[in-house]
């Protein structure tokens, strides 16, 4: 999937970790987010996820707003810009995901739907843990 994410997305400059990033801030876009939150969400270290906001800052897709409490943080939100580009990329994908998914009842997508959020939620809810005895 990822080959095919980037074959997609090539011309449209937006490799699959600063979709990911857009689509997580898509999701509502009032939010704002820490370097810190963010990391947390993604499962991935700090420089990974300023490397990507920092390419997201560039494009306008993000912007971010300094703390009042404490000027060494910052909230990152999406700008119209990066909504315009989240949406124009999904509609990029959405013929490849039809053609993917073509042969599959509606019964089978519901399935998998459901079996991936499933997963979902028990990785989150799991975090912080690994292994059978539950140790990092």
């Amino acid at each position: 999937m990822t080959t095919r994410f980037d074959r997609l997305m090539n011309e449209r400059n937006l490799p699959l970790p600063q979709f990911s990033m857009l689509n997580h801030f898509s999701r509502d876009p009032q939010q704002r987010y820490t370097i810190t939150q963010l990391a947390a969400a993604f499962q991935a270290n700090q420089p990974a996820m300023t490397k990507t906001v920092q390419h997201l800052l560039e494009k306008g897709y993000l912007e971010f707003q300094v703390s009042q409490e404490d000027k060494r943080v910052k909230f990152h939100s999406i700008t119209p810009a990066g909504l315009a580009a989240h949406q124009q990329a999904i509609d990029r994908l959405e013929p490849d995901a039809q053609l993917i998914f073509a042969e599959w009842s509606s019964e089978e997508i519901e399935t998998l739907h459901k079996s991936l959020f499933r997963l979902k939620n028990w990785l989150d809810d799991r975090r912080d843990t690994v292994g059978i005895d539950n140790e990092v």
